[in-house]
């Protein structure tokens, strides 16, 4: 997976659209950004990550808010 994205790509293959985030909020805070981050990691690749280290810190960073306040943390 590349390392560094550019705003508008984190737009279209990143962002947690809201019936994913409707899934989410079904989950415990603490699990929320792995799941987010496994979901749209498995729909970009079309496999799961092997190791945390797969997944480039812009897209975790991007994907943060998601997680935690559009789901009510």
């Amino acid at each position: 997976m590349k390392r560094n994205w550019q705003p508008e790509e984190l737009i279209e293959y990143w962002t947690v659209v809201p019936n994913e985030l409707d899934l989410l909020t079904k989950k415990t805070a603490t699990n929320r950004l792995g799941i987010a981050l496994l979901l749209k990691y498995f729909q970009y690749e079309g496999r799961f990550p092997t190791s945390k280290a797969e997944i480039p810190r812009d897209v975790v960073r991007y994907i943060l808010p998601f997680a935690y306040f559009f789901c009510g943390f």
